[in-house]
């Protein structure tokens, strides 16, 4: 943390205040990654590896041939080894990745697990967990109470968003519902 550092609530009300422009305006024209992947969560689908239960799925490379965990967790304890003295289908599928990958639910404070919007985070990525929970636990992460704010705004139009999408329909059909999104229809 750096005195530039955006502050947590910070966060989340600026991802509210975008959110809200897109659902009026957006939807379906202008792709932003964290309103795609939550509505992900909101159909029971995680696309990204911060937001998902498990990790692991997204190793690093590196240009010697060394294998990691993760592309954010490039450090010695992280490494697998390297594809010239082992296959890389059986370094992902080794134990300890499976270990690095399960250890991302495991290690998550009860805090986090009883959060009403666990489903949509799961803590986000372990590289962001240093801070102590409200009763002192270790492991939340910083950006938690921004994420809360962001989660319960959008829990109604992602609702039905995705109820959208369950009927075979688009979810952009939400900027046409008043009742769904928060301002009035402005589709062009």
């Amino acid at each position: 943390m750096t005195d530039r550092s955006v502050g947590a609530e910070q966060f989340g009300r600026f991802l509210i205040a975008i959110f809200d422009e897109w659902v009026r305006r957006d939807v379906g024209t202008v792709f932003v990654q964290t309103f795609d992947v939550a509505l992900g969560s909101w159909l029971g689908q995680h696309n990204l590896c911060v937001v998902s239960p498990t990790c692991g799925n997204s190793l690093a490379l590196e240009h010697n041939g060394d294998l990691y965990s993760c592309d954010h967790f490039v450090e010695p304890e992280h490494l697998l080894g390297n594809i010239k003295d082992k296959p890389m289908a059986e370094m992902v599928a080794s134990d300890k990745q499976r270990k690095f990958g399960c250890a991302k639910f495991e290690t998550l404070p009860r805090y986090c697990r009883r959060c009403d919007v666990l489903f949509a985070c799961y803590g986000d990525c372990p590289r962001n967990r240093f801070i102590a929970t409200p009763d002192g636990e270790p492991g939340l992460n910083y950006l938690c109470a921004g994420y809360k704010l962001f989660y319960r705004h959008i829990d109604k139009p992602m609702k039905a968003m995705a109820s959208l999408l369950r009927q075979g329909r688009y979810a952009d059909e939400i900027m046409e519902d008043r009742g769904l999104n928060e301002g009035p229809p402005v589709r062009s």
